[in-house]
């Protein structure tokens, strides 16, 4: 998998999340728990950046555009 670019600039690989979760669900505010071997971190994500994840694993169809020719 490619790294992906969040939407305030940094860049997160796919292969080291381990969670992706709402603290609260009322919140648009995700965080994704990553792990590096010894070091885990949580990231704070948009719910823009979780729906780029998720595509980028392959969980979410890329809608192809139609050409209007």
């Amino acid at each position: 998998m490619a790294f992906v670019e969040l939407e305030n600039g940094a860049w997160i690989n796919p292969n080291f999340i381990e969670t992706i979760f709402k603290v609260n669900k009322s919140d648009t505010q995700w965080e994704v728990g990553l792990s590096h071997g010894e070091f885990d971190h949580i990231e704070h994500i948009t719910d823009a950046d979780r729906i780029r994840i998720l595509k980028n694993a392959g969980f979410v169809k890329i809608k192809k555009e139609k050409n209007d020719e």
